[in-house]
């Protein structure tokens, strides 16, 4: 009879771990694999106003960072003081459907983030997305706060999806952390000034309950990465 209940909880166990009962990786970051730059495929089309935003293609090797996260000149604006990740709330989505919401449902001029990080469905699988907004070096309409400094200051980078529900993909975040790897080095920003947009206002759960802590994902980066 013992040995009976042993098998049924051992089975119950096994059923509650396949069913998603257990509880999040805090450190998502963890075990990722190499990164990929996975190519956005054909333009899609957009509302009036729109813009065809630029992904990393698959097959660069040169260089340490791709071509497209440089601005036009190579050099990285001074203005930049902190990164401020974003969940979409969204299950599907991409910088051009993105960027036509804050056109035309908020009255922004453009896309408010810098980067958009995909999660499959408007493009692949962890296909990082150049905003309108980088190559200009121009401030963000992403995280609004009193003196408004993490717009002027603060680099947007949203993942497409809702992380309240599900989580982040291994995709995704291997993108993130190559490219905030590349922000901080490039950029000189202190990994230590990467920030989630709730973290900043306490106004919202962005980027949700399931999104790994940042303090895992600040580990992962050389120390030295803001200073090089």
């Amino acid at each position: 009879m013992r040995h009976m209940t042993c098998v049924l909880l051992t089975g119950m166990v096994g059923i509650l771990v396949l069913g998603g009962c257990a509880q999040p990786d805090a450190d998502g970051f963890a075990y990722l694999p190499d990164v990929t730059f996975p190519s956005a495929g054909s333009p899609r089309s957009v509302a009036q106003g729109g813009f065809s935003p630029t992904s990393t293609p698959t097959n660069r090797v040169a260089g340490r960072y791709p071509a497209e996260w440089y601005p036009p000149g190579g050099r990285i604006s001074s203005r930049w003081g902190t990164i401020v990740i974003h969940h979409s709330a969204t299950d599907v989505g991409g910088a051009q459907r993105f960027d036509r919401d804050h056109r035309l449902s908020r009255g922004w001029d453009e896309l408010g983030y810098h980067f958009v990080i995909g999660n499959g469905t408007d493009t692949p699988d962890g296909a990082v997305e150049v905003g309108p907004r980088w190559p200009k070096q121009k401030h963000g309409a992403h995280c609004k706060t009193a003196n408004n400094y993490y717009n002027e200051h603060g680099i947007g980078i949203c993942l497409v999806g809702n992380f309240e529900k599900t989580r982040p993909s291994a995709a995704q975040l291997a993108s993130l952390r190559r490219l905030v790897d590349f922000l901080c080095r490039e950029g000189h920003i202190s990994p230590e000034r990467i920030c989630t947009h709730g973290g900043v206002t306490h106004q919202t759960a962005c980027p949700g309950r399931n999104f790994p802590a940042v303090a895992s994902l600040r580990s992962k980066l050389p120390v030295s990465a803001s200073a090089q």
